[in-house]
């Protein structure tokens, strides 16, 4: 079973330094790396789950930021070693919608504090049950949520159904409805360094 976590984090470093893309146009799910996705009976370390996945794993390096999907406000501070870790879970008071974050090595914002779009909120880590793969784990809740649990998809739905891509500074997005980003930077970003 060891070697199954090493070789995902093998293929997740190989995707991450390889050769910048050709040109790109528009902003694809490819662009990321997605370890798990919602209601998924796989791990990010690619083994099986006992039940489904509450939320979306993002791959990325250990220490890039997590960025906020939408603006909103820290309505909660997470520490929960045996599951969540470090997180933080963000209000969208306008949709009654919360996203939660999981798996930071570090927060860089508090209770309370208002966040925008694209704002770094902490850094990709291995917190909590992330099995020493570097990862952000993301929920989109329908009622005020810290985590959900394997196997527990009450209140939540797949952020990926209203997301629209990686952060633009340059873009302007819906205010009339919830619209997420991802949360961590588009791999053409990182290649192209």
């Amino acid at each position: 079973m060891a070697w199954r976590a090493a070789a995902s984090g093998l293929v997740l470093a190989a995707i991450l330094v390889s050769p910048p893309a050709a040109a790109q146009s528009g902003v694809a799910t490819d662009e990321v790396v997605i370890l798990s996705p919602y209601r998924s009976f796989n791990g990010a370390n690619n083994l099986p789950r006992r039940s489904r996945h509450a939320g979306v794993d993002f791959g990325s390096r250990m220490g890039a930021p997590v960025l906020a999907a939408a603006d909103g406000v820290v309505s909660r501070i997470i520490n929960w070693p045996p599951g969540c870790g470090n997180g933080v879970v963000i209000e969208h008071p306008g949709f009654k919608r919360w996203t939660a974050y999981c798996h930071m090595k570090s927060l860089a914002v508090r209770q309370g504090q208002a966040v925008a779009r694209g704002e770094q909120i902490g850094l990709v880590g291995t917190s909590g049950n992330a099995v020493n793969i570097p990862h952000v784990h993301m929920e989109l809740c329908t009622s005020a949520c810290a985590s959900h649990v394997d196997g527990d998809l009450a209140g939540t739905a797949d952020p990926l159904a209203i997301a629209d891509g990686c952060f633009d500074a340059a873009r302007s997005y819906p205010r009339d409805r919830l619209v997420l980003t991802f949360p961590v930077t588009c791999l053409f970003w990182i290649r192209g360094r």
